[in-house]
C-alpha cells in the first residue's frame, strides 16, 4: 500500500494523516512478509485507534467549518468503521494467530481507507475546492 499523489484531497492537514495511515498500514504488510507481524499488530492496532479518534475529528470538523452538504452521510461512514474496527480489535484481541490478526487488520482497512480515499473524501476535497474559486 502506498501514498500516490493521485489520492491527495487537497487538504494539507489530511493528506498528511492519509501519508502517515499508509506507512503504518505498509510498516504491517512488511512485517507480515518478513513474519515479524507479532511485533506489529499491537502498534498498529493503538496507532488505528487513535487515528480514528483524531483524523475523523479532524474531517468533521473540517467538513463543518465550510458547510460541507453530506456531512452527516461522510460522518455516519466514520462512525460505521470505528464501530466495525472496535469489534474487530475485540475479535483479534480472542485470537492466537499474529499473522491471522495482522493479515485482517492490514486487508480491512486497506479495502476501507483506499475505497474512503477514493470516493467519499474526494467529494469532500472537490468541494473544498469549487468552495475556494468560487
Amino acid at each position: 500500500m502506498e501514498w500516490t499523489q493521485d489520492l491527495s484531497i487537497g487538504v494539507e492537514k489530511i493528506d498528511e494523516q492519509h501519508r502517515e495511515l499508509f506507512s503504518r498500514i505498509t510498516a504491517l504488510v512488511n512485517a507480515i512478509r518478513s513474519k515479524t507481524c507479532k511485533f506489529e499488530i499491537v502498534p498498529t492496532l493503538r496507532f488505528l485507534e487513535e487515528y480514528t479518534a483524531e483524523h475523523f475529528s479532524d474531517e468533521e470538523a473540517l467538513m463543518q467549518s465550510v458547510d460541507y452538504p453530506d456531512y452527516e452521510q461522510h460522518k455516519a461512514l466514520h462512525t460505521r468503521f470505528m464501530d466495525e474496527f472496535e469489534a474487530l480489535t475485540r475479535e483479534l484481541e480472542s485470537e492466537s494467530s499474529s499473522y491471522y490478526k495482522s493479515a485482517y487488520t492490514n486487508k480491512m482497512v486497506v479495502d476501507w481507507i483506499l475505497n474512503h480515499i477514493r470516493k467519499v473524501d474526494m467529494e469532500l476535497g472537490a468541494y473544498i475546492a469549487s468552495k475556494r474559486s468560487s
